[in-house]
């Protein structure tokens, strides 16, 4: 792996903090663990949240189904990545597959990766590339983060495409000075180092490095092309740098994040020594904010997110040829918003202009040990263009005893692309306040997801070839959430139904097969989210889901889920333990069905960390518990194969330090 360009980005900002620009605890907030743990169920309530209007909004107010987890939720779970804290919430599913360490989805749906329905936003900045429409990095840390935002359901009416059938927003905090260190079984290893300043002239820094280093399990599957049992350890290298500034109504975002692993699983195809992924991503965003006067405010945001894309894998059905792509590409945009504000009444106008630039997708395949041939294109590299506006209102009609009783939200996004037409996202929600305890929340709304570019122009591929007729999948979605908010106890319950049409799939013919947009589907269910403050230090935290009527691709994630979480916080100690349940989740085969319904699973995890002094802590964890053996599914398609392994028992142990 090349590791040229993120040691360069160490360097500079390493001398930057040597020669005192970015000073390591000026001005910064001395917490202490205990801090960490310390809000109350009233306050976590409180929690202002942006993912769903953005502008900041309590979950009761928010017209959304959201579930919010603060940086203390998340170091009480022992969760160290976003795929893993992905399964505590409701309908979002996580698994290890394939090239990456991880996909997930939202509501069961997977089209192979299930980022492609699903809209990653870091700090606001949108994660997915327009290659595949996937984000990169999915071993994510949280080791800075301030919260993390899931939204369940259509995002389309302010986001556009990809905010389909969810939107994750990550906020990093901006005053962490800390560093963590573990190791773990298979030779994992982990380290995160946090510094914040600001000098006297007003200037924050915030700085974030990550890395993770694995071995990975021995595991063993089945190829039935070559009759025999082939033994695969996914090897993985994660590392991140993270930059933030700000000064005045100027803010800087800086990132670039390298990850490599071999031995994955690419197309069903078990990696035994050919399979290589290496990738790269990195993001600029200078942003500016400025408040007009007590009621408006602009706020413009220029961003440039260039990312790499270098997989070698055994093709599918033929695993004596070795297939290598290289993509790369850039996705840059200017956006403009203007907010006001007065009372209860919230309005949001914004124009989005974006420009996907790919410089080259090349392939190359050869039979070993033969030398690779000189590439040929794969991927159509013209550049994309998208126009949006949205605008939003929202407002108050109706108020008891100078309390918001009755409110609604309006909103629409309209966007224009350059090979694929246009598309209009509207959203209704009314949010009725029935009392102090109790919520209803009637929301409906349209998301779309733009064929990415693999679906629309792949090509010189001998299994599949890119449709550029292909229109967006749109989605309507109709939910009822209910909330109830004691002393004690915080519930959530959403009933949805969500009619997808044009929905893209893969011809089931002799190869190359086609993407269509194929039948239309439908997908509602119920997901439940219940916080129980039984006693002093205990906690019991559990989501339910559960599909009335899943999605009909063949390939599908689990349509029933139940996790439990029983937590303890007191004095010097935190310890939690968790079970997940997984049930009816379908991997793609060649048979009548096209599919093999995959055996449902429980796992259970657990963690604790000891305080040693308000500054140092020591953790451990145990993920997988009793070691289950399982499945989960592989994708579309890839039918040489009968799911793929879940990972087996995991041990860490750790230390935490904030300085």
């Amino acid at each position: 792996m090349n590791l040229s360009y993120f040691k360069k980005w160490v360097a500079f900002i390493a001398l930057l903090t040597l020669t005192g620009w970015l000073p390591a605890t000026y001005g910064a907030p001395k917490l202490t663990i205990s801090d960490l743990f310390s809000l109350s169920l009233k306050e976590l309530l409180q929690i202002r949240i942006t993912v769903s209007t953005l502008t900041e909004e309590s979950l009761r107010d928010v017209p959304a189904s959201v579930t919010v987890f603060t940086q203390a939720q998340i170091r009480q779970l022992g969760v160290t990545t976003l795929t893993a804290l992905m399964n505590h919430v409701p309908g979002y599913q996580s698994y290890r597959t394939d090239h990456s360490n991880a996909t997930f989805s939202s509501r069961s749906r997977r089209l192979t990766l299930g980022t492609r329905e699903v809209l990653l936003l870091l700090d606001g900045q949108r994660l997915n590339h327009d290659l595949a429409g996937d984000w990169l990095n999915s071993g994510f840390s949280l080791g800075n983060v301030e919260r993390v935002e899931f939204l369940r359901g259509p995002g389309s009416a302010i986001y556009g495409a990809n905010a389909f059938l969810g939107v994750v927003n990550i906020i990093t905090a901006s005053n962490l000075n800390d560093a963590t260190l573990s190791a773990g079984n298979d030779q994992q290893k982990t380290a995160n180092l946090n510094i914040s300043g600001q000098l006297e002239n007003g200037l924050h820094n915030s700085l974030s490095i990550q890395t993770y280093k694995s071995d990975g399990q021995s595991l063993t599957s089945y190829n039935p092309l070559t009759s025999s049992f082939i033994e695969s350890r996914q090897s993985t290298h994660l590392q991140s740098i993270y930059w933030r500034a700000q000064w005045g109504d100027w803010a800087l975002q800086v990132r670039h994040a390298e990850k490599s692993n071999d031995n994955g699983y690419v197309l069903g195809s078990i990696g035994d020594g050919y399979n290589h992924h290496e990738e790269s991503s990195g993001m600029f965003v200078l942003k500016y904010q400025h408040t007009l006067n007590n009621n408006w405010t602009l706020s413009s945001r220029l961003y440039d997110s260039p990312y790499r894309f270098e997989p070698q894998y055994k093709a599918i059905n033929t695993p004596l040829v070795i297939a290598q792509i290289a993509a790369t590409g850039n996705d840059s945009g200017f956006e403009n918003q203007l907010r006001w504000e007065e009372d209860s009444r919230k309005a949001l106008l914004g124009l989005e202009v974006v420009h996907n630039r790919m410089d080259k997708v090349d392939l190359s395949s050869w039979f070993p040990p033969a030398e690779p041939p000189p590439p040929r294109d794969f991927v159509d590299t013209k550049t994309r263009r998208v126009t949006a506006a949205y605008a939003q209102w929202q407002d108050t009609f109706y108020k008891y005893q100078g309390r918001d009783q009755l409110t609604y939200i309006l909103g629409v996004r309209h966007d224009n692309y350059s090979d694929i037409g246009s598309n209009t996202s509207p959203r209704l929600g009314l949010i009725w306040k029935i009392d102090y305890e109790n919520t209803l929340k009637w929301l409906y709304g349209e998301a779309f997801r733009a064929p990415n570019r693999s679906e629309l122009s792949l090509k010189n591929n001998n299994t599949r070839a890119g449709n550029p007729n292909l229109k967006p999948e749109i989605s309507k979605t109709f939910e009822l959430v209910w909330m109830q908010t004691r002393e004690r106890h915080y519930l959530s319950i959403s009933l949805f139904d969500t009619n997808i049409t044009g929905a893209v799939e893969l011809t089931n013919t002799a190869p190359p097969n086609t993407f269509i947009n194929g039948a239309s589907q439908n997908i509602s269910g119920i997901e439940l989210e219940w916080q129980w403050y039984f006693a002093t230090g205990w906690q019991l935290r559990s989501e339910l889901s559960h599909l009335f009527n899943g999605p009909l691709n063949v390939n599908a994630d689990a349509e029933d889920l139940l996790r439990s979480s029983l937590l303890y916080s007191q004095d010097n100690i935190t310890a939690s333990v968790s079970g997940r349940y997984h049930a009816h989740s379908r991997d793609a085969n060649t048979s009548a069905a096209g599919y093999d319904e995959l055996s449902s699973y429980t796992l259970f995890d657990v963690h604790g960390h000891y305080q040693v002094t308000p500054q140092w802590q020591v953790y451990g964890n145990l993920r997988n518990l009793t070691d289950k053996h399982y499945t989960q599914p592989a994708l579309q398609n890839a039918s040489n194969i009968e799911g793929v392994p879940g990972l087996g028992r995991e041990i860490e142990v750790g230390v935490h330090w904030i300085f």
